[in-house]
């Protein structure tokens, strides 16, 4: 018995004496995270976080002569009326003083800086799924490393009430 005891001391120490030693060369990480619970009447949320979350690629493709498109799905609802939506300003890819004009679509509507309805309400009644897409406009672009910002608004607007 007394073996087996001065055995699992043993054990034990050694596996002390190695957790010790991992300690020293631990590594740690953080992961950042995010949650949003939107309200049951109304939201407008990408179907893929990563689309509003992470920078889209827009890149010149040389095997077509044209930019990548930017294409998404939002979940849209809003139990009381339709759902609109703007533009903050004016959508452009900019590098230095060139820029690419960029035209924005949401559920095949063209987005401008003045609200629009996007989503009846009789769709945005139940989880409605709009398309968004982000094309640029031209066919000639100037060489350069361009960056630019598409920011919307989405309004829930009460139904007309009419007499």
């Amino acid at each position: 018995m007394f073996k087996k005891i001065a055995i699992t001391a043993s054990l034990a120490a050694l596996a002390l004496g190695s957790s010790v030693t991992f300690a020293a060369g631990e590594a740690r990480h953080s992961i950042n995270l995010i949650a949003h619970v939107p309200t049951n009447g109304f939201y407008v949320v990408p179907t893929d976080a990563d689309l509003v979350n992470k920078d889209q690629d827009m890149s010149f493709q040389p095997s077509t002569g044209q930019m990548r498109e930017i294409n998404g799905f939002f979940d849209v609802r809003n139990n009381n009326g339709s759902v609109h939506a703007s533009l903050e300003s004016v959508p452009q890819l900019i590098y230095g003083s060139a820029t690419i004009p960029l035209e924005v679509s949401f559920n095949n509507k063209v987005l401008t800086q003045t609200p629009q309805m996007v989503v009846g309400e009789s769709e945005s009644d139940v989880n409605y799924r709009a398309p968004l897409k982000i094309s640029a406009k031209g066919t000639t672009f100037n060489p350069g490393d361009y960056t630019g910002t598409v920011a919307m608004t989405f309004d829930a607007v009460p139904p007309v009430l009419t007499h």
